[in-house]
């Protein structure tokens, strides 16, 4: 009798050749479940408890709203316009004002040049501004304006101040458009305040106006009527130099002063000045301005009665 045969098979873990062997896969080992660590989640609750309770005392709180302003460095401006143009709101807390555009709107204003705020506990802000300082005095057109020593007109006049230099500019170099608060960024106008500069470390020439033709040259007119002509804004500090010393020999006999050519100055003594005006007096009127008697009479308002 024929007895099967018996195959004995080796299982063994991963991969085998043979196909009729069984694949078994590795048994993976379950992890334990991690335990709830209960402390750390009341830590965090009670965290979360803390800050909600912290920032309704701090937002919240009736003793924290503003119900005091303080204004500090108002000159100009009073304290009340200072306070409507900040906007402050009411009944706000005081925290939440570090978070107003107060600096913004204060310096909006041409008068204003710089603004700051700060609070002090419990219930008080304070606004700090500081105004713009007057330079000097804008004249063109027939218009006045107060410049800062920026160069930022910021103010209208309806006349020169007496205490002010005046900057006198040609009506072919002015901006079409003079806005308050911002500044003027023109050549002349940079050469007019290093003058002005110079000037004040030179106090004998005294200048009283400073006049900038169409062409930028520069002229410094004395209160005593004596022109100093100084050209182009070149070479500024030895033109002012050169200009004191001859205003210093020359002051009474001159009626001008030209150093726009630093090495070759030239003055107009006041004698020929006045011989010139003279002449033009003695002359009379021309022959085609010359009227018959007759026609003056019927004519009370002719060219004599103009020059009176």
């Amino acid at each position: 009798m024929h007895k099967p045969t018996r195959t004995r098979l080796t299982v063994t873990e991963g991969r085998s050749d043979d196909p009729r062997t069984p694949k078994h896969l590795p048994f993976k080992k379950r992890a334990n479940r991690r335990r709830r660590n209960w402390n750390r989640t009341l830590k965090q609750c009670a965290l979360c408890l803390f800050l909600v309770e912290a920032g309704l005392l701090l937002f919240a709180n009736p003793a924290l709203r503003v119900t005091q302003v303080r204004v500090e460095g108002a000159q100009t401006l009073t304290p009340q316009q200072i306070y409507e143009e900040a906007r402050v709101p009411r009944r706000t807390n005081i925290f939440w004002m570090l978070r107003q555009p107060f600096v913004r709107r204060l310096q909006s204003d041409p008068l204003v040049d710089h603004a700051a705020r700060s609070i002090e506990l419990p219930n008080r802000l304070v606004l700090t501004v500081t105004e713009r300082q007057p330079r000097a005095v804008l004249a063109g057109r027939g218009q006045f304006w107060l410049l800062d020593k920026k160069g930022v007109p910021y103010q209208e006049l309806d006349r020169p101040l007496p205490h002010l230099p005046v900057v006198q500019v040609a009506q072919a170099v002015l901006p079409a458009d003079v806005t308050l608060g911002k500044p003027l960024r023109t050549p002349w106008l940079t050469g007019a305040f290093r003058l002005l500069t110079l000037l004040d470390a030179t106090p004998s020439l005294g200048g009283a106006k400073i006049t900038v033709d169409q062409n930028l040259n520069l002229c410094l007119n004395r209160k005593d009527n004596l022109q100093i002509r100084l050209g182009q804004p070149d070479s500024l500090p030895q033109k002012v130099t050169l200009a004191a010393v001859t205003v210093g020999a020359l002051a009474r006999q001159a009626a001008y002063i030209d150093v726009s050519c630093p090495w070759q100055p030239v003055y107009m003594p006041r004698e020929e000045t006045d011989k010139e005006t003279d002449k033009e007096t003695d002359n009379g009127p021309s022959d085609q301005d010359t009227e018959t008697p007759s026609r003056r009479q019927d004519e009370p308002n002719g060219p004599e009665s103009r020059t009176n």
